[in-house]
């Protein structure tokens, strides 16, 4: 390995064509896999580019960027299209811009265009697109031999698509683009393809044939950007599967193709190349010219330097077959702080034009600066080639350092490794398929938990999510908010074995997000309306689920909301850190769009019962009406200033709308709603939270996994504590909270011993605010507009219903959901909603239709 003290050569500028480097340092294209759904960079990406920007390189490599939706490795894989422009047009901007103010330089962007190809997962489910068959590489991919290639037609199509992406990468001002040949993607697999037929195989002339028309094309047909290439030199499986093999032995590289290719490359006008080799994403030593584990390659016992090493002399012998042609060089980041002594040599000794930082760049986005500017890398800030940036790609998670960026990234890691399709996979497996199953029992849907987690095992995504729909039209919702731990994982029998349940949940998000993202869970609308229309209060779960039921079912829905958003407690109330709105609401609106567009659902926001509408109004509109709003109301304590209401508190945490909680923080009750609250104040930065509850820690409703985190997360809880009444000074100023110790009684209607107050332990606590979570109840606006209705109601101030039917006393008139319950979890509103609907509604209209 060559080895230089005097740094000075990588400060030096390099000549890019008709554009010039200010320094031979290059970032790698390491994606992020943080875009939105449509494929537009996201918060995290502008902070990457931003970073690296700052960090000092003279060239930024964008990260790979599909250039079509199915050509997408992870669904938060950049895609670039007209939908997205804008933004990417935003990102550069915001690079340029950033490099510009803290270097006074011009950075080169290059955007990499790929299509993924055997790694397409555009839903986060494998979608192969392969260009031949591997026995290496197909079991690995659990590809069958009948598995079928895709065509020339396809191929053939695919270079205009890439013309077209250029043309739009042009459009958002990037400098050049990528056509991506490497690591095994699609256009580097046809450089394998020796045993492909067609045009696209077998000779050296149809096997580059992509690369070499598709980088002709964009050259004809898009003026003012330039065209290059990332290609790998050497794949390190077996000839005739890999490209720049020794045909005797998988472990030597044989560069007379690639060398071939290089030089075809440079005659056409390409301003640089970039070399590298193998596929990193199953390496644990990314320079290492393996990919393993897997049957048939070898797993090398050296040094990680040779491998670098290795890397190294294949970058060199192009750069010296081609000296004129400016070569990138990688394989760096396993050196660490040794790294620009290294890379100084090798710019020295002729060994590579150009510098790339991959996974270094992502730990370390400001090594450029601190050695161009202070002669050196921290080594504390460097990557420690832990590979945990890899597994959260494979794992199709939001990429980046986990060791050195870990506030972000951490979290991050372990979400990535919780949702993978291999741990959901082995989690499938211990499933016992039980008959009559207990799983099954504890869902308050009767989902068929057995059913839908052996079709996710058989790699059946419709299947599995068709078997959920059936009983749960909101799976995904309910993936989110649900307490598992009580419900169907509750009933999983692995908790008896070994105390650890099949990750039922886990696998419900991941089957529903992938159906989603394959657009197959829009309501089925039936091409004939019945003629019937049906009116429903309250676009929360229960609400949705009757409207989805009977859409299906051919029905008009007028469905009627209090706020400007559908989704109710799940989208508004519902901390962000358990579901975000826009998480809440893309179910939701993917769900409802097919009737939306068909003009079978109606909806109407700003609409309350009782304020903006009567229910005489509702029903002249409809044949049935389904009641199934949530419980607005909630019981207090009194007022004070620095008294909030739990519910409206956690809706102006989620709209942004409180961002910062400052003091000591006292919140009233014990069961989720309250933990909520609690825990969303410790989020905010509250100095001590206390979670105040009359009975004893063993009788909180509350789900326990939440009360776990947040006594983890530093909250205080004071049980057997009963609240009495408020302190304020004289303005009215809440300074304390009165309250008294309880001891258990007997027991009470609810089955639970009573607290009783012990007289003599009266006691204030000194709080700044209080956050009321004691109970909720119907608004005293549609309390009255039920009663002067004339609708029954309950002891407890809820609506009376038939327990089969869901019918109230009013002829035509249902009512679902926590009006009915009092309030419990999505997934019974749901299943409440959809009983309603398939029974005593469906009847209603059958026998008011005869």
């Amino acid at each position: 390995m060559p080895l230089s003290e005097d740094l000075s050569i990588l400060g030096q500028s390099v000549k890019i064509g008709t554009k010039t480097a200010p320094n031979r340092f290059l970032v790698q294209p390491m994606e992020g896999f943080d875009s939105d759904e449509k494929g537009s960079p996201g918060p995290l990406t502008f902070r990457r580019y931003g970073r690296y920007a700052k960090g000092g390189s003279g060239i930024i490599w964008f990260e790979a960027t599909a250039v079509l939706h199915e050509a997408r490795s992870n669904p938060g894989q950049l895609h670039l299209w007209e939908e997205t422009l804008d933004v990417f047009k935003d990102l550069v901007r915001h690079t340029r811009q950033t490099a510009e103010k803290e270097w006074n330089h011009e950075v080169i962007l290059i955007l990499q265009m790929t299509h993924s190809g055997r790694y397409s997962k555009p839903t986060g489910f494998p979608e192969p697109i392969i260009a031949h068959h591997s026995p290496i590489l197909d079991p690995k991919h659990n590809l069958p031999e009948t598995y079928p290639l895709v065509t020339d037609e396809y191929l053939d199509g695919l270079q205009d698509t890439f013309v077209a992406t250029a043309k739009l990468a042009r459009e958002a001002g990037f400098d050049g683009v990528d056509v991506k040949a490497c690591h095994r993607y699609l256009v580097s697999e046809l450089l394998a393809s020796f045993s492909r037929e067609g045009k696209y195989g077998g000779s050296f002339e149809n096997r580059t044939r992509i690369l070499r028309e598709t980088v002709k094309k964009i050259q004809s047909e898009v003026d003012g950007i330039f065209v290059t290439t990332r290609m790998n030199a050497y794949d390190g499986i077996d000839y005739p599967y890999g490209f720049g093999v020794a045909q005797d032995d998988p472990t030597q590289p044989d560069l007379t193709e690639p060398l071939k290719l290089v030089g075809i490359l440079q005659e056409m006008g390409l301003p640089l190349i970039n070399i590298t080799i193998a596929n990193p994403y199953f390496n644990p030593h990314y320079n290492r010219p393996y990919d393993f584990p897997i049957k048939g390659v070898p797993v090398p016992d050296d040094d990680p330097l040779l491998g670098v090493s290795r890397f190294l002399e294949i970058t060199r012998e192009i750069q010296q077959t081609y000296p004129d042609l400016p070569v990138v060089g990688s394989g760096y980041s396993w050196l660490r702080h040794l790294m620009p002594y290294v890379a100084a040599g090798v710019c020295s000794s002729g060994g590579a034009a150009l510098i790339g930082q991959g996974r270094g760049s992502f730990a370390y986005p400001d090594s450029v600066k601190d050695i161009l500017k202070e002669g050196a890398m921290d080594p504390n800030k460097c990557c420690v080639t832990c590979s945990g940036c890899t597994q959260i790609m494979r794992d199709g998670g939001r990429t980046g350092c986990v060791v050195r960026d870990s506030e972000i990234y951490g979290p991050e890691y372990r979400a990535g490794v919780r949702f993978s399709l291999v741990r959901l996979q082995e989690e499938a497996q211990r499933c016992r398929n039980c008959a009559f199953a207990t799983c099954s029992r504890g869902c308050p849907a009767g989902v068929d938990v057995p059913g839908f987690i052996r079709a996710f095992l058989e790699n059946d995504i419709d299947r599995s999510y068709a078997i959920l729909k059936e009983s749960n039209v909101l799976p995904e919702l309910c993936a989110y908010v649900c307490p598992s731990q009580k419900q169907c994982e509750g009933g999983c029998l692995e908790n008896i074995f070994c105390e650890d349940p099949v990750a039922i949940r886990d696998i419900q998000r991941f089957v529903a997000r992938a159906a989603r993202l394959k657009g197959i869970v829009g309501v089925d609308v039936p091409a004939a309306p019945s003629g019937k229309s049906v009116a429903i209060v309250g676009g929360g779960p229960a609400g949705i689920a009757c409207a989805i039921v009977l859409i299906e079912a051919g029905h008009h829905v007028k469905l009627y909301e209090a706020r400007n958003s559908l989704g109710g407690t799940p989208r508004e109330i519902v901390p962000g850190y358990r579901m975000s709105r826009e998480e809440a609401a893309a179910e939701i609106e993917a769900v409802l769009a097919p009737a939306r567009e068909g003009g079978r659902l109606s909806i109407l926001f700003d609409s309350a019962l009782g304020i903006d509408l009567s229910l005489e109004d509702v029903k002249k509109e409809a044949d049935a009406v389904i009641l199934a709003m949530g419980l607005g109301g909630a019981l207090s304590l009194g007022t004070a200033e620095g008294v909030l209401e739990a519910l409206s508190f956690l809706a102006d945490v989620k709209a942004d709308r409180i961002e910062r909680m400052e003091g000591k923080v006292a919140v009233l009750g014990g069961g989720n709603t309250a933990i909520d609250a609690a825990m969303t104040a410790v989020k905010l930065g509250a100095s001590d939270v206390y979670l105040v509850y009359r009975r004893s820690f063993a009788q909180m409703p509350a789900w326990r996994e939440e009360v776990d985190a947040y006594l983890a997360s530093g909250g205080h809880l004071l049980a057997l504590t009963q609240p009495v009444a408020y302190e304020t000074d004289e303005t009215g100023r809440l300074t304390g909270l009165r309250t008294v110790r309880t001891e258990l009684g007997s027991l009470d209607a609810s089955g639970r011993r009573s607290p009783v107050p012990i007289s003599g332990s009266e006691a204030v606590l000194p709080v700044q605010w209080v956050i009321e979570a004691v109970g909720q109840r119907l608004p005293d606006s549609l309390l009255e507009e039920l009663r002067r209705s004339g609708i029954d109601l309950t002891k407890k101030g809820l609506i009376r219903v038939d327990e089969k039917t869901f019918a109230t006393n009013l002829e035509g008139v249902f009512a679902v959901g926590d009006a009915v319950n009092g309030g419990t979890t999505a997934v019974q509103a749901i299943a409440e909603g959809m009983r309603a609907a398939r029974g005593g509604v469906a009847a209603y209209l059958m026998t008011s239709s005869a």
